[in-house]
């Protein structure tokens, strides 16, 4: 069995792998910038790395590769707004406390046993 390897071959393989150590250089900057997102929107945080992050190679695509790309990139934080859009309408809000009578308490906690009966208006 014989392989057969190219400079073609090695060329684009150094390429392809250059581009992507570049991807997780640039992913990993855009997560240490993004920091102060993950707390209130992790969705939004992630979905602006995973679509910063290949547009920064952008120029150096064809354009037909450039439409497909900004149009992942659009779609991609539209949902991770909507998520976390949605993730902030679910969560409970604080309920007010409600007042208590005052002679009602003090009634209670001074005489355990007696029960007060008040009449209905």
């Amino acid at each position: 069995m014989s392989i057969n390897l190219t400079d073609q071959i090695v060329s684009q393989f150094l390429t392809g792998l250059f581009i992507i150590l570049v991807l997780i250089a640039v992913g990993g900057s855009l997560s240490v910038v993004f920091t102060a997102m993950s707390k209130k929107f992790p969705f939004s945080r992630l979905t602006l790395m995973l679509a910063l992050t290949p547009l920064c190679l952008v120029s150096f695509l064809d354009r037909s590769s450039a439409d497909t790309l900004y149009l992942f990139s659009m779609i991609s934080v539209l949902l991770g707004i909507t998520i976390d859009g949605i993730n902030h309408l679910l969560q409970p809000k604080e309920q007010p406390a409600q007042k208590t009578a005052p002679k009602e308490a003090d009634n209670t906690e001074s005489k355990p046993d007696v029960i007060v009966w008040e009449k209905a208006e």
